[in-house]
C-alpha cells in the first residue's frame, strides 16, 4: 500500500444545472512533501463547506486500480492522475477492504476513514458526461478521511494500517446499503452499529431504517438470484427468485406483478417489464414469475428465459391493482376467477390467498395454445383439496368459449367479485358481454397478459 500521487487543485469554473460555479475538483499532481493540516492539504482549494463538515472530509483518497476500469467502461484514452478530484491517488486500498473508522499512517500524517464519497454534479462537469450515477452504482467511489495527526505526505510514501474495527462496514457495503439496498433493515442496523459512524450519517441511516420497517415493499430496485427455472411449455418458463442477501421477501397480494429491470445501475439504457406473480403470497421464501416469449421480440422476456440457476436480476417491488382486502369480504360473496391461457398465473396466486382466508371461489378457465402446464396442474391440486373451490372448463360443457351468460348460469353476479385475466381481446369480449347483462365492468378487476 502506498501513495502513488499527491494532488491539489485551484479554483476552476464549471457549469452545473445551467449555473456557473467554482470548484476545486481539478487536481494536479505535486512533487515533494505536502503539509497536511486538520482541514486538508496545503494549497488545496476548498470552495465550499462540505455537507458532512470539512474536518470529516479533509482528505479524499481514490484507488488507482479503478483508473483502468473506467477507461474500459467509457472506452476512452487513459486518464491523467487526479481525474476524479482525489487528493491522494493510492494503491492497495480498495472499497471492499477499507472500513469506516480505519486509521492509517500516510507519510507522517495519521488519518481516519470517515465516509465514502457521494458524487455530485461537479463530477459530471469534470468528466464531460452524466457520470455521477455510474460512479456511485459502481461503488468505486473512494473515501474521505479526517486528520488525527498533522504531518506531511509525499509521492511514494508507504501507507500503514494502524487500527481497524472488523465489525465496521466496508466502503462498498456502506454505499450499497445506503443507496441501493435501503429496503434491508438488517443491513441498515449493521451500518448503525459501526463504532466510528458520523452523527450526520447516523441520522440519515436511522431515517432510512424507519422507512424500511414501515413499508410493505421496497424503494428502488432490489437484487435477486435465480433459484430455479422450470419449463412450462414451448414458449413459457417459470422463474423462481430469492433475495441475494438471504432476507425474507416483501409481502404481495394475488394478482400483483413484479417488475424486472435490465441494465446497469446508473446506466441510461435500462429496460423494464412487469410479470404476474404466480407463487403463494403466504410463502415469502421466493417469488415465482411466469414468462412467455411467443415472438422473441421482448428483450426482457428473452433474457429471463435464458437465465440459469445462480444468475442475478434486478426487480422493483410487487405492484398492481388490489380489490378491497379479501379478508373483509362478506360471507355471502364469492370470488369468481375467469382466465384464459397464460392468465392462469395471476389466478393461481389469488387462489392461494383465497385458500388461506377460507373464501369461496369458482374458477372458469378457457384453454389457449402454449399454456403453462405445471401452473395448471398446481391449480387443479389446490382446487381438489379445498371444498370451497370449484373449476369449470368450457370444453367440458362443449362450449367453445367462456361467456358472461355461462358464468351467470353458475353464479349470482350480484354476489360475485369478478377477476378476469387473459389477452386484451378476451377481456374486452367479456366486458362487453357483462355490459349486455347489465353488470358493470367497473366492478371487475382485470389482468392483461401481453
Amino acid at each position: 500500500m502506498r501513495i502513488l500521487s499527491v494532488n491539489v487543485g485551484d479554483s476552476h469554473p464549471v457549469t452545473v444545472k445551467n449555473r456557473t460555479i467554482q470548484t476545486g475538483i481539478y487536481k494536479i499532481p505535486v512533487t515533494g512533501p505536502v503539509a497536511v493540516s486538520r482541514l486538508g492539504l496545503q494549497d488545496d482549494v476548498r470552495i465550499e463547506i462540505r455537507k458532512m463538515g470539512l474536518e470529516h472530509s479533509a482528505v479524499y483518497a481514490y484507488p488507482h486500480e479503478h483508473y483502468e476500469y473506467w477507461q474500459q467502461q467509457l472506452e476512452c484514452e487513459p486518464f491523467p492522475i487526479g481525474q476524479f478530484g482525489e487528493n491522494l491517488t493510492v494503491t492497495g486500498l480498495l472499497e471492499e477492504e477499507v472500513r469506516i473508522g480505519d486509521i492509517f499512517r500516510f507519510g507522517s500524517a495519521v488519518m481516519q476513514v470517515a465516509h465514502p464519497r457521494i458524487p455530485c454534479g461537479k463530477l459530471n462537469a469534470r468528466m464531460g458526461l452524466r457520470f455521477a450515477p455510474m460512479f456511485l452504482a459502481s461503488r468505486k467511489v473512494g473515501y474521505y478521511m479526517r486528520v488525527l495527526t498533522e504531518g506531511t505526505v509525499t509521492q511514494g510514501d508507504r501507507i500503514e494500517l494502524l487500527e481497524r474495527d472488523d465489525a465496521s462496514p466496508t466502503m462498498e457495503e456502506f454505499v450499497r446499503i445506503t443507496h441501493y439496498e435501503y429496503w434491508d433493515s438488517e443491513g441498515l442496523k449493521y451500518l448503525l452499529q459501526a463504532r466510528d459512524l458520523m452523527p450526520d450519517w447516523r441520522e440519515v441511516i436511522e431515517a432510512k431504517l424507519v422507512r424500511s420497517q414501515s413499508t410493505t415493499g421496497w424503494h428502488g430496485i432490489r437484487e435477486f438470484e435465480v433459484s430455479a427455472s422450470e419449463k412450462e411449455s414451448d414458449n413459457t418458463v417459470s422463474v423462481y427468485l430469492n433475495c441475494v442477501r438471504g432476507r425474507e421477501l416483501a409481502p404481495f397480494h394475488g394478482g400483483q406483478q413484479l417488475m424486472v429491470v435490465l441494465g446497469e445501475r446508473g446506466g441510461g439504457s435500462q429496460q423494464r417489464k412487469s410479470y404476474y406473480l404466480s407463487s403463494n403470497p403466504h410463502d415469502l421464501s421466493s417469488y415465482r414469475i411466469s414468462v412467455a416469449n411467443k415472438d422473441s421480440v421482448c428483450p426482457v422476456s428473452s433474457h429471463l428465459q435464458a437465465l440459469k440457476v445462480g444468475d442475478h436480476i434486478m426487480c422493483n417491488a410487487p405492484h398492481g391493482a388490489v380489490r378491497t382486502m379479501l379478508e373483509n369480504m362478506l360471507e355471502d360473496r364469492i370470488a369468481v376467477l375467469i382466465s384464459e391461457g397464460q392468465g392462469i398465473a395471476p389466478m393461481l396466486s389469488l387462489l392461494y390467498e383465497l385458500d388461506k382466508l377460507q373464501i369461496r371461489a369458482r374458477l372458469f378457465h378457457e384453454s389457449a395454445a402454449d399454456e403453462p402446464q405445471q401452473l395448471l396442474n398446481e391449480v387443479s391440486s389446490l382446487i381438489e383439496r379445498n371444498q370451497d373451490f370449484s373449476k369449470l372448463h368450457p370444453g367440458l360443457e362443449k362450449q367453445e368459449h367462456i361467456s358472461a351468460s355461462l358464468i351467470r348460469d353458475h353464479v349470482v353476479l350480484a354476489q360475485s367479485d369478478i377477476y378476469v385475466a387473459g389477452s386484451q381481446d378476451f377481456i374486452e369480449r367479456l366486458m362487453n358481454e357483462f355490459m349486455a347483462l347489465d353488470f358493470s365492468p367497473a366492478a371487475m378487476i382485470t389482468y392483461h397478459i401481453d
